[in-house]
């Protein structure tokens, strides 16, 4: 199993349409020469926001009783059109570059999404003060495997990526993901759930 997988927690995510993967592979091409490896396409997506790590309260059977509420506020957002350009990173300890993303442009809509998704399961999610709210920034993760020495080479591309075409993005495959299932957010659940494996 990815060793990224593990510590993941239950993530709110819309996931990019399969004909977005070939702009995605172009990307990945780009940033072969700073980057060991990518994650999967299949897999790629917009994350809306962490909701909490597994425990005896969130599990899998929590998520799907929350799915249908989860919907109610979701459908007031739904198809989210964004627009992407240009590569960024995430540092973290030691200033070291750690994950390179695909930016997304500033868009009220999803920001707007993020926030009522925060306030609306406040008691019931947790807080991550560094990625919700203010600190939420929206993106789509390209690799989590970067050679951090390349510092200079890295911002020699995130420089050049400004200069992208913006390219339109439609989505409106909403799901919750776990580090080995993808819950799909729907109006109605039926009984027994059956959930696809994140591959």
């Amino acid at each position: 199993m990815n060793k990224h997988k593990q510590n993941l927690p239950y993530t709110l995510a819309l996931r990019t349409p399969s004909n977005f993967r070939k702009f995605l592979s172009a990307c990945n091409r780009k940033l072969s020469r700073v980057c060991r490896s990518f994650e999967p396409l299949a897999t790629a997506h917009l994350t809306i926001k962490f909701l909490g790590h597994s425990s005896d309260y969130l599990n899998d059977e929590k998520i799907i009783e929350l799915l249908p509420e989860i919907y109610e506020v979701s459908k007031n957002y739904l198809p989210l059109s964004i627009f992407v350009r240009g590569f960024s990173t995430f540092t973290y300890g030691n200033n070291k570059n750690s994950v390179i993303f695909l930016k997304v442009m500033p868009n009220e809509q999803l920001e707007n999404f993020h926030n009522e998704i925060c306030e609306v399961f406040a008691k019931r999610f947790e807080i991550f003060p560094h990625a919700d709210q203010e600190n939420f920034e929206p993106h789509i993760t390209l690799s989590k495997d970067i050679f951090s020495e390349k510092t200079e080479l890295i911002e020699k591309l995130l420089t050049r990526s400004k200069k992208m075409a913006k390219r339109r993005l439609k989505l409106d495959d909403l799901v919750v993901m776990s580090a080995n299932r993808l819950f799909p957010v729907q109006a109605e659940i039926d009984r027994p759930l059956i959930c696809p494996p994140v591959k």
